[in-house]
């Protein structure tokens, strides 16, 4: 939610570095959350906004931003063009030259939604993949102080 006080994501695990992050921002409360080791840090915002971005790529553009990627690409002119398939979905691709990136959003479905974001920089790609995408029943808890982990709390 662009601007919104209150967000939740998870990673997916890594096991090779011992980690499974988990982000929960209530503001002016926000919890950086490791599953795998059920540790979490807290800390509360000073303010005097509280407003949250979620960027996809923080070091670029910071207006692509989780939940916004289709008004991001239509913005920049980016023009509709039949993608690959993809995790076996006919896609829809989106692409624009941004800086010194490329940057493509593949779509599926209907209603269309995001299955995938990329970027290519210098030679080197990466790739954001979405398990779900979409409005689900607002849930105060899972925007709550979380359970069964260690909180050790951050000073200001």
């Amino acid at each position: 939610m662009r601007g919104a006080a209150i967000v939740r994501t998870e990673e997916a695990p890594d096991t090779e570095r011992g980690i499974h992050g988990l982000a929960i921002i209530n503001e002016p409360d926000y919890w950086l959350v490791n599953l795998m080791t059920k540790t979490a840090q807290h800390a509360v915002d000073p303010g005097p906004t509280f407003n949250c971005h979620l960027p996809i790529f923080p070091d670029a553009d910071k207006n692509l931003e989780f939940g916004f990627e289709p008004e991001y690409f239509k913005s920049k002119g980016a023009s509709r063009q039949e993608g690959p398939v993809l995790q076996d979905k006919q896609t829809t691709l989106f692409k624009v030259n941004v800086e010194d990136a490329t940057l493509a959003l593949f779509t599926y479905g209907v209603p269309e939604r995001p299955l995938a974001v990329s970027r290519v920089r210098g030679g080197n790609g990466e790739i954001f993949w979405f398990r779900g995408w979409g409005d689900l029943p607002f849930d105060a808890k899972l925007f709550a102080k979380p359970e069964g982990v260690k909180i050790l709390e951050q000073k200001p």
